[in-house]
């Protein structure tokens, strides 16, 4: 019976993915961009862009780009307004904030947020890209095991080259993740099970996959509560009948915003085709709609194309000013060289999979908490006193796009709440999207979040950040 029921699932799971790839090619034939081939003048912006985002030789914004190559050998592209292990990094008290994109992106999603002048004057600023991502080294697998021990040695490394720790003193100036989509949920882990890793998270519209996995749970538990209760009284069934089923309409809700998710799990040939085929038609759809309600220039066309596809041919020619090169692993003759690595974080359960550490990421943990007990006391987070599955154990800050057409908040975030430790809040953005670093309104209040972190969190988040966004709202707080 169980093997009947799995197989059941399975064939659902499959059907809907296929129905969801038809569904968006059908989407984008009526919008007229499954058979429209960029222009010349596109292609054109698009080489641009992706000499201004790539060149290693160039400087964007202020920040220069750097490959750092891991103990266990994996590299890692980046970009900061100063160089690692250089004497400004390693004697400065600025800060480290570290960057984390998500889905389909790269360090490129940050660059309005990490060109701002007050920020690079008051922090070091490290925009990276994920493993498989833009200039970054790519994984066999994406399962939680291989990510997060990959991410741990980052963010170890980082932390000694800009001078937060050496080999004597533990903290001698404040670490920050900012994250967002697939970063947020790999931060999110981090702050769960490494929360020595970071003094603030600062996480938006990414779902915190333990709760919305309680979520499911107790939404599906009362639907089959209702339902039992009406089949024990008949002859007044339809009323809770009907509360049953809108019981559900929260789950219906995700499902139907999920389907890529589906979508992603299929063969290898028709994940290709849903997220590149005609004319990469899904990929100019996100973008477009990343920017919300303002005007999508060519500009900002060519850059959030150019930040999917990473760097190409010319770009993997070119040098740092130390001479390091991107890893050649990277098929760069392709324009989306990344796109399987991409749908691997969706594939190979990076979200919800066991996190096995390794015995030098249990010591590197354990060297970082030994320095940070009195910090955490007000969490009762020890290195190995897990808790309940999924609490972050590190002080978050949660940014929530409450138009987010991806996530349903009553799945993401009901009950969030009890998941965050003390000096925690959670600030609702009420007109913006799924895609906050990019709207011009939500990454006003992210740089502002960032900026109260870096100045040492002295007044009211939710006052900080109602300067650059009115209506943001703090909806929780521990």
């Amino acid at each position: 019976m169980g093997l009947i029921k799995h197989t059941v699932l399975l064939t659902l799971a499959f059907v809907y993915g296929v129905f969801t790839i038809i569904l968006y090619a059908c989407i984008s034939i009526k919008n007229g961009t499954f058979f429209t081939s960029r222009t010349e003048k596109e292609n054109l912006e698009l080489q641009i862009a992706r000499d201004r985002l790539w060149d290693l030789s160039k400087d964007f914004a202020g920040l220069s780009h750097h490959i750092i190559t891991l103990a266990s050998g994996f590299k890692f592209h980046f970009l900061s307004n100063e160089a690692p292990g250089s004497p400004a990094a390693l004697k400065s008290d600025k800060p480290l904030v570290i960057f984390v994109h998500g889905f389909p992106d790269s360090w490129a999603i940050w660059r309005h947020i990490v060109s701002s002048p007050s920020l690079q004057e008051s922090a070091n600023l490290v925009a990276i890209d994920l493993p498989g991502y833009g200039g970054s080294e790519g994984l066999e697998k994406y399962s939680a095991t291989r990510v997060l021990e990959k991410m741990t040695e980052l963010i170890v490394t980082l932390r000694l080259q800009y001078g937060v720790d050496d080999e004597s003193t533990i903290r001698k100036k404040k670490t920050i993740i900012v994250a967002h989509d697939w970063g947020c949920v790999i931060s999110m882990r981090l702050a769960a099970e490494a929360p020595s890793l970071a003094d603030r998270f600062i996480l938006s519209n990414g779902p915190l996959a333990d709760l919305v996995k309680s979520n499911v749970m107790r939404t599906i538990d009362s639907a089959r509560k209702i339902h039992k209760d009406a089949r024990n009284a008949p002859s007044s069934s339809r009323p809770p009948l009907l509360q049953a089923v809108r019981t559900l309409k929260p789950l219906f809700r995700q499902l139907a915003r999920s389907g890529y998710i589906f979508a992603m799990q299929l063969p290898v040939p028709l994940v290709e085709f849903f997220l590149i085929g005609g004319n990469q038609s899904l990929m100019r759809a996100v973008h477009k709609g990343s920017h919300g309600k303002a005007e999508f220039t060519p500009r900002d066309a060519a850059e959030s194309m150019a930040s999917s596809m990473g760097p190409s041919l010319p770009e993997s020619k070119t040098q740092t000013s130390n001479g390091e090169s991107y890893p050649s692993t990277v098929k760069y003759s392709r324009e989306f060289a990344n796109v399987m690595n991409m749908a691997g974080y969706y594939r190979d359960g990076a979200a919800l999979s066991r996190w096995h550490k390794s015995l030098e990421t249990v010591a590197a943990l354990h060297h970082l908490a030994g320095g940070n007990d009195v910090q955490r006391t007000s969490s009762g987070a020890g290195l190995f006193d897990e808790g309940a599955p999924g609490v972050l154990k590190a002080s978050s800050t949660v940014f929530w796009g409450k138009l987010d057409i991806a996530l349903d908040p009553t799945i993401c975030l009901d009950g969030m709440a009890d998941y965050l430790v003390g000096d925690s809040q959670i600030v609702m953005l009420p007109r913006s999207g799924h895609f906050t670093p990019i709207e011009v309104e939500s990454r006003a209040a992210l740089e502002t979040a960032v900026q109260w972190a870096v100045q040492g969190e002295k007044e009211d988040i939710g006052v900080a950040v109602q300067r650059t966004y009115e209506d943001a709202k703090v909806i929780a707080r521990r």
